[in-house]
């Protein structure tokens, strides 16, 4: 708290009272059998009586009283206790993560997008994956979208996707955006013991699982786009690029451009936020 700084200020005023005197003069008449009328003189006031006024005393000023200010004294920092959670086995991991997943502001929309079962394992298949500019075939940490995306046919093995597509995704990556960073880090951090161990059993035993992930968001926040809208063939089950320069981008791209361009860029924003705190982090 600031200290509020304190003024006194004293002032005595001293007023002196001045009188004036007035001397009164008597006339007296003189005793005889004639009286002689005679030109009295007009009798002369007696001269003043001359008293010595004594000065008013001059005002005294008082000096102000010192003021004594309030020694400041800093209160020391609250301690900082960081809680001390003990961890479940990587293999009874599922309800205490969901349990925290729950927990968030936007707890019940995420339970409906994310993996019930091996949670921390398919985090750290599709971290490790991303980083590469890959994505799994299989083991995805959240669920896989319902709709199939939607084309229009344009001529024979020709199609094209349309945008109405992109609202697959609209969901999901509102679900994910909307998580305050600083939770997610924070829940990140406790679990970091699970995700180092996970990693460990994918064959990086010695890896730092936190540089992994910050390339993941590094690979996706500087993926390329590209403008639509996207031709398509499907030579065997799967739909590919009919432009061949779109199809060699990296299957983290092309994902992003499944997406459509609104929700790349919301899932941009938000994965550089998660990149800055982990690295402020470290």
């Amino acid at each position: 708290m600031a200290n509020k700084s304190m003024a006194i200020i004293a002032a005595i005023a001293v007023i002196g009272l001045l009188f004036l005197v007035y001397l009164a003069a008597t006339f007296e008449t003189p005793d005889g059998t004639r009286t002689v009328e005679i030109e009295q003189p007009v009798p002369r006031p007696p001269e003043p009586v001359q008293r010595e006024v004594e000065p008013a005393p001059l005002p005294t000023v008082t000096e102000p009283l010192p003021v004594e200010r309030p020694q400041v004294v800093e209160a020391p920092a609250p301690e900082v206790i960081e809680e001390v959670v003990e961890l479940p086995g990587l293999n009874m991991s599922d309800a205490f993560v969901l349990a925290r997943l729950g927990a968030l502001e936007t707890g019940a929309t995420l339970m409906n997008i994310v993996a019930s079962e091996e949670l921390i394992r398919k985090f750290v298949v599709f971290v490790d994956n991303v980083a590469e500019g890959n994505l799994p075939q299989l083991d995805y940490p959240v669920n896989r979208l319902p709709q199939a995306m939607a084309v229009r046919e344009l001529d024979e093995n020709l199609f094209e996707m349309q945008t109405v597509s992109y609202q697959r995704y609209t969901p999901v990556i509102d679900a994910l955006t909307a998580v305050d960073p600083d939770q997610a880090v924070a829940i990140y951090r406790m679990l970091r013991p699970l995700f180092q161990e996970a990693y460990a059993e994918i064959g990086y035993p010695n890896r730092n699982f936190d540089e992994t992930v910050l390339r993941a968001i590094n690979e996706v926040t500087n993926a390329r786009t590209a403008e639509g809208p996207f031709q398509l063939i499907k030579p065997k089950v799967m739909y590919v690029y009919a432009n061949s320069e779109i199809e060699s981008m990296s299957p983290v791209e092309k994902q992003l451009l499944r997406m459509g361009p609104q929700n790349a860029e919301k899932l941009k924003a938000a994965l550089a936020q998660y990149g800055e705190r982990l690295s402020a982090a470290r």
